[in-house]
């Protein structure tokens, strides 16, 4: 579009639209547990009814609510709710496990869907380097893991 038709208003990058939703590497399906389809359901039942009270909303909130319902919903026409595993002895996706480090620490980590996946509180995504690491593993498995400090050697000694 020509400049000559923009408003200023346009120009302000102030009610900027979000892009749509992460991108997925090309042919993999976007899968989710349930849990996190349902909390993706209940942020989009509760924008839509904010939408429907927002009648003295300014233009700019309005603008940011029905992206961010648009974003809501074009994911969750795109994701697919994961099964769980029929070997629950191994670590599949939905499996929370509890890993020891080499150095003593363990920590514990439920792994999810692209669009779930919450590091900061142990949830990571069934894509990441660790995930990927640890699928398939059952308890007392070895797993050499690449970190930014080194190479470090994990232990599965839970799941969940």
């Amino acid at each position: 579009m020509s400049k000559a038709f923009t408003r200023e208003s346009d120009e302000s990058g102030d009610d900027e639209i979000p892009p749509t939703r992460p991108s997925l590497p090309p042919g993999t399906t976007n899968y989710i547990t349930a849990e996190g389809a349902e909390r993706l359901r209940q942020r989009l039942d509760n924008l839509l009814e904010k939408r429907r009270q927002s009648s003295d909303t300014p233009n700019s909130d309005v603008r940011r609510l029905e992206a961010t319902i648009r974003t809501l919903q074009q994911t969750l026409s795109s994701v697919v709710v994961a099964q769980e595993s029929p070997k629950p002895e191994k670590v599949a996706f939905g499996t929370t496990v509890r890993i020891h480090h080499q150095n003593g620490e363990e920590e514990t980590y439920r792994i999810v869907g692209v669009e779930e996946a919450d590091p900061e509180n142990g949830a990571i995504s069934w894509l990441s380097p660790l995930a990927r690491a640890l699928l398939s593993r059952k308890v007392g498995d070895k797993v050499r893991f690449r970190t930014p400090a080194g190479l470090d050697e994990l232990t599965v000694v839970g799941l969940g």
